[in-house]
């Protein structure tokens, strides 16, 4: 049987797909986001917990979906400086009901521009 050769660059492509699709049907909500707290990318989760459509949601900032919208800035700061990790809060839903959630943050960079992965999933009731 003959064995399959693939370059560096088409094993990390095929790699990268994947990443791709499994995060776009993860059980988590996944955002990617700007400094500004601009929604840059949505996946379908994120679309189902908020109550938004994907289109809707990259027209928003994380100030539009906060229930103390005055902490958003903090929070982007020390997302900014590695200090903000992981935590707890609310997410206005579109239809104005109150998301508690639990999430996790990465920085990373592209083009020389720093972007943000957030990664937030429902609380259970029993876990506030």
């Amino acid at each position: 049987m003959p064995s399959l050769h693939l370059a560096q660059s088409e094993v990390d492509a095929v790699q990268e797909t994947l990443l791709g699709e499994a995060l776009e049907h993860a059980c988590v909500g996944a955002l990617v986001l700007d400094e500004h707290g601009r929604f840059l990318a949505a996946n379908r989760m994120a679309c189902q917990l908020t109550g938004y459509t994907r289109a809707e949601l990259l027209e928003l900032t994380s100030t539009d979906l906060a229930v103390e919208p005055a902490k958003v800035a903090r929070r982007l700061q020390e997302m900014a400086s590695g200090e903000l990790e992981r935590g707890f809060g609310l997410m206005r839903s579109k239809d104005g009901g109150v998301l508690s959630m639990e999430y996790r943050v990465g920085a990373t960079r592209s083009g020389g521009l720093p972007y943000f992965a957030l990664v937030f999933w429902e609380r259970d009731s029993a876990d506030s």
